[in-house]
């Protein structure tokens, strides 16, 4: 809605009205107004209403002040930025003006209006160009109350978080910001100091440039030269922010940080003290590397400071003693004497949190950390102050959580301690719940961190647990430290306890002890009103019953009484509207029927079974009782055949009814699962209902038959041995039009739908051989849509997509329909169902579309080596790769190639085959070697047959090194195979060959293979690790002497370094001397071609060099440290002036290095203006053509992007360039009307 000018002018005026209620109504009118509005202001609209709402917020009615920070709030955005300027720039100047009693309002609404403009990212420009009035209002009037100097600084804030880098642009402003910040960061507001702390770290962590170093250096030289300890505090604290967010900029001061604070240590000054370990812990937080050697000093900082209690009547160290009989509670009193004044706390809380640093730094190993750090803050669990108290448990139980199985033996070692201290803790301060509460949570941490660790400490915890379980309902929230490890209530905490406690494999003579006593605690918190407490109660049971199942002892009479309270109290909440205590009933119910339900009363477990066929709650609630169902009814069950399958017939219907009308996908899934779990118990369950059940199921399908959910797929497999074969084949021709269109992409899809097409041939083998010629139609349809659409495309290079997906769905669900007849007549596997496929002539595309697909099948077959050897049947797949139907040749290449890999005999035969034409050169060649690849993966690739792959070997090498011409790719590719399988074997040999090889086309295809190993992104460790030994031999190529070989040599070097650097990193300075020569423009390879009356000059080293540019593009990115960075220099200012391709590769590796390599090139200024001038003085001849002119254009503009590329690095350098500054002076002259036009452009 736009905004009504009438209406804003009536507003406007009443603003100025002498009767605040009209005022203060006319504000919230323009308010409402503003928020209904859409789009902006128009100008002259924006701003008289800004004037209006800055000169409200000076009205002497507060409600109006504040009804005009709204208007001001959500007028940015609506008005331009000139208008945004002016208003805040006319709030800062009214703050100077007024007296200080009148700033507040004005200076709130300078904070609201900073906050705006910085939520909008396209608004920095703007932003930053508000430091300059918002800091002359500190500079100008810096007596101004403390809240309204908070509000300015927080709007200075905004500013510099989000827009440093354009404040960075004005020098004066940046002085301004950062004199202004350094004075009032002594400020003796502490609320301000605090506040011009934070916003001088934001000014060095977000302004850029020198000035934001000079802040840093200004900061810590006036740290260091600091006597005043307040004041030093202050600039720590600064040194802090900027840590955090910067760690980097902060590391190189880190040792004269430590030497100094370390002597702050020394004196009594607390506050001094606590700020001096709110610095070790942020240097080991975010500094880690930094801190390093400095660790074992900090942990005995840590130590000193957590034990540092002056004012106490105990020692810590006492807790170390391992006397025993002690009394736990006659060390302290819970009324133990605390002097008001003490805050030595505050060096003990920072001694714990600078020990949970190192806990976290990885400075030490885990085993180190339990030992080192886990024995201090045992003996502080009874810390006399709450605060200190509970980060000293809340450290311990993150350190637990950090370590975890790593430090499972020293976790073991000092649980006797934890436990005996955790216990005195909670005697001594029993009003504490929070105590209470974390030292369940490190007892819960314990346990998953090693099942029975805490078994021999349970007659010491059991007391404890079984009082607080039967304790009256408390709630103890963490007040002294915020943390998420613990729950709202006492009893959630042990009851999770509990929980944790019975996740184990066994139950050892201590648990069942422990469980046998809280077994009753679990059952009577069951009634329990608080929110949770059920239902976790719930969950400690269920998980009680797992584990009892498993011992002989739970069939005890103690034992099964508990069952059965426990189910009836459960079969009575399913009713109750917390819905999370019904929920883990409901699982409760199926996990006692699955494992006692043969124990418990018949009548208690007609009654569960009742509860969970009748679904009360719909399909809101069927997730989670269909899901309890299930596991009630899955086998191994202890529930009675008989009440499943009567059970069976109500459930059914409910699921049934579910998955026809489209439920959610949780609801569908657990029907299916159920349906599945049924199936189990065959015809007997499912009924009648079978049939019913199956269209259900069909259903789903239906609703999504390119991918539909795997769990239909299970279920109808489960179905089919119940189904009758007049429903199974009244529905074929329907249900496998739907299966044609499913996409199967992954394995676990594809198994289902094999396991599924199995059942249906293992349940109707009379049915099979109508669904293979059925399966086959489907598949000629789609081959022949194919077809026609590759015959009717116009574009070779963009032909249609061979349908694989639908290829392989057919061939895997006849294969599968096949092997589950032939197991249910005990009949061995047989290829015959294809032959009528195969064994034809491919002349149509019906008869391509046939062949493909038996010859897809028989190729699975034989993968999975059902195949039995068959003369007639090789010689035909023999003959198949010589069809003129390029789809035939490929699947008969991958049919025979399985084949052979079920009988390696016949590998010979078919490598002789394969290269007895002499080079590959026939189409029946070509594909004959594929088969060899095919066997080859086979073979050695799954089979891992080591002697063969030797064989296999020595073959391809023997014909490779006798043929003249080059080798196609396929062969390369099953050296790789052999390379990647056997690595410690073959990569060695592979290196030699290339190393040693003198025929160029053998050398080439040799580098090919090596390059084919690398395209392999799976590589296991054991390759990569030999082709790291070998790297220097395999890419000795690089300085071969025919080009050919050194481009391939330097494209596998490429593909190292983008893919796998690590395996160059210790090599490149081997490397480089060959590579960098390679960027050198040869002579001897230039040409020049005589075309009538035009000359081409033609470089055929041209993309040689080209491949190694890129490599130094991607050894500058990837490997900085590693390569030489003069090298890279001199190959920068080499490529300026060759080829514009080479250029545009140069300008990346400008962009890439520039940072790193400043100094280098600022020498080479001269030499890199002499190379763009030099490209800048090409003429185009008279005569050419529209792309010549084109090119030129574009190397013209690549010359000027070179030069603005190094810009930075002329204005950076010790010494000017003449050349360089006499450069851009002329390109960028408006005289030269293209190159400054390019300049332009490419500056801005």
């Amino acid at each position: 809605m736009a905004m009504e000018t009438n209406n804003i002018d009536v507003l406007l005026g009443k603003l100025r009205d002498l009767d605040q209620d009209l005022r203060a109504m006319a504000t919230s009118d323009l308010l409402d107004t503003l928020k209904k509005t859409e789009g902006t202001l128009a100008k002259d609209e924006g701003d008289r209403c800004m004037k209006a709402f800055v000169k409200l917020l000076y009205d002497s009615h507060n409600h109006i002040q504040n009804l005009a920070m709204g208007c001001l709030g959500q007028a940015i955005g609506m008005v331009d930025s000139e208008t945004t300027k002016d208003a805040v720039t006319s709030i800062c100047t009214e703050i100077k003006n007024r007296a200080s009693t009148e700033s507040t309002a004005l200076s709130v609404g300078l904070r609201v209006m900073s906050s705006k403009i910085a939520e909008n990212a396209k608004n920095k420009a703007l932003l930053g160009s508000l430091a300059c009035p918002i800091v002359s209002v500190l500079t100008d009037k810096p007596s101004l109350p403390a809240d309204v100097v908070t509000d300015v600084f927080s709007a200075l804030s905004d500013v510099l978080s989000y827009a440093g880098a354009q404040v960075a642009a004005d020098d004066e402003t940046v002085d301004q910001i950062q004199n202004v910040l350094l004075e009032f960061i002594n400020h003796s507001n502490m609320g301000v100091r605090r506040r011009a702390t934070a916003v001088l770290g934001a000014f060095v962590v977000h302004v850029p440039g020198e000035r934001s170093e000079q802040a840093l250096e200004t900061i810590f030289q006036r740290y260091e030269a600091c006597s005043q300890a307040s004041e030093k505090s202050i600039l720590l604290r600064v040194l802090v922010t900027i840590a955090r967010q910067c760690p980097e900029r902060v590391s190189r001061l880190v040792p004269a940080i430590l030497d100094r604070e370390i002597q702050t240590l020394d004196e009594d000054n607390h506050d001094a003290r606590t700020t001096a370990l709110l610095v070790f812990e942020t240097l080991v937080c975010h500094c880690t590397e930094a801190m390093a050697p400095w660790r074992d000093k900090v942990y005995e900082i840590g130590v000193d400071a957590i034990r540092y209690d002056p004012n106490g009547n105990f020692e810590m160290d006492d807790m170390d003693t391992d006397s025993e009989g002690d009394d736990l509670g006659d060390e302290y009193e819970e009324d133990i004497y605390e002097d008001e004044d003490d805050d030595s706390w505050s060096v003990r809380l920072g001694g714990v949190k600078l020990l949970a640093a190192l806990a976290k730094s990885k400075l030490y190993t885990s085993a180190e950390v339990v030992q080192n750090i886990g024995s201090v803050l045992v003996t502080s669990f009874k810390e006399r102050e709450d605060a200190v108290r509970a980060e000293v448990l809340v450290t311990y139980a993150g350190m637990v959580d950090t370590v975890q199985e790593e430090a499972a033996d020293a976790l073991q070692e000092q649980t006797p301690k934890v436990v005996k201290s955790a216990l005195s803790a909670i005697q001594n301060y029993s009003r504490s719940t929070e105590t209470k509460q974390l030292v369940f949570a490190i007892f819960s941490r314990l346990v998953s961190a090693k099942h029975d660790i805490l078994d021999g400490s349970l007659p010491e915890i059991l007391p404890l647990v079984t009082s607080f379980l039967e304790a009256d309902d408390t709630s103890g929230v963490l007040q002294s430290t915020p943390s998420k490890l613990v729950k709202a209530n006492l009893k959630l905490e042990v009851l999770d306890f509990i929980h944790v406690f019975v996740l184990r494999s066994q139950v050892t003579n201590e648990a069942a002890e422990f469980l046998v006593a809280v077994k009753g605690g679990v059952k009577d918190n069951l009634s329990s009103k608080t929110f949770q407490v059920p239902s976790a109660s719930f969950n400690a049971a269920t998980g009680m019953v797992a584990l009892l199942a498993s011992d002989a002892s739970s069939s005890s009479a103690e034992f099964i009484g508990w069952y059965e309270d426990m189910a009836r109290l459960a079969a009575s909440l399913v009713d109750t509207d917390d819905q999370g205590t019904k929920e883990s009933a409901y699982v409760f119910i199926g996990a006692i029927l699955q494992t006692f339900g043969d124990q418990i009363k018949a009548e208690t477990r007609e009654q569960l079974l009742e509860v969970l066929v009748q679904l009360k709650g719909g399909a809101i609630d069927a997730p989670v009782v269909l899901g309890a169902f299930a596991q009630a009814v899955s086998q191994p069950t202890k529930l009675p055949k008989e009440s499943v399958v009567a059970a069976a017939p109500r459930v059914l219907q409910i699921v049934g009814a579910l998955l026809r009308q489209g439920s959610t996908a949780a609801v569908v899934a657990a029907c299916l699962n159920t349906v599945t779990t049924l199936a189990q118990y065959g015809p007997e369950a499912l009924g009648r209902d079978s049939d019913s059940v199956l269209q259900s199921i069909i259903a789903v399908i239906s609703r999504a038959p390119e991918s539909p959910p795997v769990s239909a797929l299970h279920a109808f497999a489960a179905v089919c041995p119940s189904v009758s074969e007049g429903t199974m084949r009244s529905i074929s021709k329907g249900l496998l039009q739907l299966f044609s269109a499913t996409n199967v992409y992954d394995g676990q899809s594809a198994d289902a739908m094999s396991e599924l097409f199995y059942a249906v041939g293992h349940t109707f083998g009379a049915l099979v051989d109508g669904w293979r010629e059925e399966i086959a139609e489907n598949w000629l349809v789609t081959y022949g849509h194919y077809a026609k659409q590759r015959k009717e495309s116009s574009n070779e290079a963009i032909q249609a997509p061979f349908p694989t997906a639908v290829l392989t769905n057919a061939a895997q669900s006849i294969n599968a329909l096949y092997t589950g007849r032939y197991q249910a007549d005990a009949q061995p596997w047989s290829s015959d169902f294809l032959s009528a496929y195969i064994f034809q002539a491919p002349k149509s595309n019906d008869a391509v579309a046939k062949v493909c697909l038996g010859l897809r099948a028989l190729g699975y077959a034989a993968a999975d080596k059902k195949v039995p050897q068959n003369d007639q049947l090789s010689a035909q797949l023999s003959t198949h790769l010589q069809s003129a139907s390029d789809d035939v040749r490929s699947e008969a290449a991958m049919a025979l190639g399985r084949y052979v890999g079920c009988y390696t005999d016949l590998f010979p035969s078919l490598f002789a085959g394969a290269t007895a034409a002499g080079g590959g050169d026939s189409t029946y060649a070509v594909s004959k070697l594929q088969a060899v690849k095919v066997a080859v993966e086979q073979i050695v690739g799954v089979g891992h047959d080591s002697d063969m792959a030797d064989s296999i070997w020595s073959m391809v090498l023997n014909y490779v090194q006798n043929i003249q011409d080059a080798l196609p790719d396929v062969l390369a590719q099953t050296l790789a195979v052999l390379a990647t399988t056997f690595p410690i074997k073959f990569v060695p040999q592979l290196a030699s060959l290339i190393a040693s090889t003198t025929r160029t086309s053998t050398k080439a295809f040799f580098i090919t293979t090596f390059r084919t190993i690398l395209a392999d992104r799976q590589l296991s460790a054991e390759c990569e690790a030999k082709i790291k030994q070998v790297l220097t031999r395999a890419l000795s190529g690089i300085a071969d002497d025919d080009v050919s070989i050194r481009r391939l040599s330097l494209l596998a070097l490429y593909a190292i370094v983008q893919g796998k650097p690590g395996l160059l990193e210790e090599h490149v300075s081997e490397i480089e001397p060959s590579l960098f020569q390679q960027t050198i423009v040869n002579e001897s390879l230039i040409r020049t071609i005589n075309m009538g009356l035009i000359k081409k000059r033609v470089d055929d080293g041209l993309d040689a060099r080209r491949c190694a540019f890129q490599c130094v593009h991607m050894l500058v990115r990837m490997l900085p440290d590693a390569v030489d960075g003069r090298k890279v220099v001199d190959s920068v200012v080499r490529g300026i002036s060759d080829d514009h391709d080479i250029r545009l590769l140069v300008l990346q590796i400008i962009h890439e290095s520039v940072a790193a390599l400043t100094p280098l090139y600022a020498e080479r200024l001269d030499d890199i203006a002499d190379a763009i001038r030099e490209v800048q003085s090409t003429k185009l001849p008279k005569k050419v053509v529209s792309q010549e002119i084109e090119k030129h254009h574009a190397v013209l503009k690549s010359s000027v992007s070179v030069l603005v590329a190094f810009v930075p690095v002329a204005k950076s350098a010790p010494m000017a360039s003449d050349k360089f500054d006499s450069l851009l002076a002329e390109t960028a002259d408006p005289s030269n009307t293209e190159l400054s036009g390019y300049y332009k452009e490419l500056a801005e």
